[in-house]
């Protein structure tokens, strides 16, 4: 009833919406589409076009507009729109609702990543997650099949906090005091409360 495909990059995922939306006007009218037509997704998303196909995908990324990916997800809560084609957009946060099956086009970008897009489906207490990986060229093969034993067992890759990353502090200080005045101790006090700076000197 509701499937959210992931694709590792932007154009992917608006490749897969349109064809997918093209596969399901083919499906409804028994023709193809002709070979001059708008993107489908667009298509009938306007209405505009006489025999429209059915909206069944649309696209969720960075590149479409805030108001867009609000309506997209609640589309897909409401149960009106049966699939979302996104990249990370849709990874972290957002409570999808009853998500059946998660569909991952080419191997996962990496272990925690794959679980994180994996467990948006069955994201209820006491269901279980259901994903397919689809390896997308022989070489994605070997990835995928590493990165699925991995998420299978937990195997998440280790992570590692950079300590006093003076460049990233350089771009918060500027941040900072372009906006308010501060007095030295106040910004060093503030500055040590995140976690990579905890150990920050005064000499830094």
């Amino acid at each position: 009833r509701s499937t959210i495909v992931f694709a590792n990059s932007r154009r992917l995922a608006e490749r897969l919406c349109n064809r997918l939306n093209e596969i399901a006007y083919e499906r409804a009218t028994g023709e193809p589409l002709s070979e001059h037509h708008s993107p489908a997704q667009l298509m009938g998303g306007s209405g505009a076009a006489q025999g429209a196909p059915p909206v069944i995908a649309r696209a969720h990324h960075g590149s479409v507009s805030k108001e867009q990916r609000a309506l997209v997800e609640e589309d897909l809560k409401a149960g009106r729109l049966p699939a979302v084609v996104a990249t990370s957009s849709l990874e972290l946060g957002i409570d999808m609702g009853a998500v059946d099956l998660v569909v991952q086009v080419e191997s996962p970008p990496s272990v925690a990543s794959g679980l994180q897009r994996v467990g948006r489906a069955g994201h209820q207490v006491g269901a279980v997650s259901t994903g397919v990986v689809f390896p997308k060229y022989r070489g994605d093969l070997v990835q995928a099949a590493v990165v699925t034993e991995r998420m299978r067992s937990g195997a998440i890759e280790s992570l590692r906090v950079p300590a006093n990353p003076l460049d990233v502090l350089a771009q918060q200080i500027v941040a900072m005091t372009a906006l308010d005045t501060w007095q030295f101790d106040d910004l060093l006090a503030m500055v040590r409360r995140a976690a990579p700076f905890a150990s920050l000197p005064e000499s830094a």
